[in-house]
């Protein structure tokens, strides 16, 4: 069965430096064992030399600018229809894969236990649904990953203004439609 881990944020500061880390300044984000907690650290890419020892995991990332535009997940209902609709795409495999375990960290999808499964398919649940979607479980190589990310963010993120905007045609679609009933 798949733990709960929680991961605070981003703490905006280097933990070596002392200083706060600056607008686009490229830092590294640690995660280490405390008891039963986990605690996160953050590194200006300055002060970076290793993962300290003892880390769960570790990973690079670059402070956002004041000029760049928020970045919102698809809806999902969105996200969970692009899952099933992957399954017929055996070259997508592994980036619908990735896309069933984000949404089982986000809590859309959970698990489910199965008998015939032996290692080589997940089974999961749509929380509003109910509906069950096999997916083959894929091995992804580091060098893989960069480009798999990539995949998913350019289909499942938008300019928090393109979904405004969506929102709002849509809403205007509505009461066009419910003006001529």
């Amino acid at each position: 069965m798949l733990g709960e881990y929680k991961v605070s944020r981003c703490t905006r500061q280097c933990h070596h430096l002392k200083r706060p880390l600056r607008e686009g300044e490229w830092y590294y984000s640690v995660v280490l064992e405390s008891g039963d907690d986990f605690l996160r650290q953050d590194f200006s890419a300055e002060s970076w030399k290793e993962p300290p020892e003892g880390a769960v995991g570790w990973w690079k990332c670059r402070m956002p600018t004041s000029d760049q535009k928020k970045m919102v997940l698809a809806p999902t209902e969105v996200l969970t229809d692009l899952l099933r609709q992957m399954g017929s795409q055996p070259e997508r495999a592994k980036s619908r894969y990735l896309l069933a375990l984000m949404l089982m960290r986000k809590r859309v999808v959970r698990p489910v236990e199965t008998e015939e499964a032996q290692g080589d398919l997940l089974r999961v649940e749509v929380l509003a649904t109910g509906a069950e979607i096999d997916i083959p479980v894929c091995n992804i190589t580091r060098g893989e990953s960069d480009q798999l990310r990539e995949e998913l963010e350019a289909l499942l993120y938008c300019e928090a203004e393109e979904m405004e905007l969506g929102d709002q045609e849509d809403e205007a679609s509505e009461v066009e439609a419910n003006q001529h009933e």
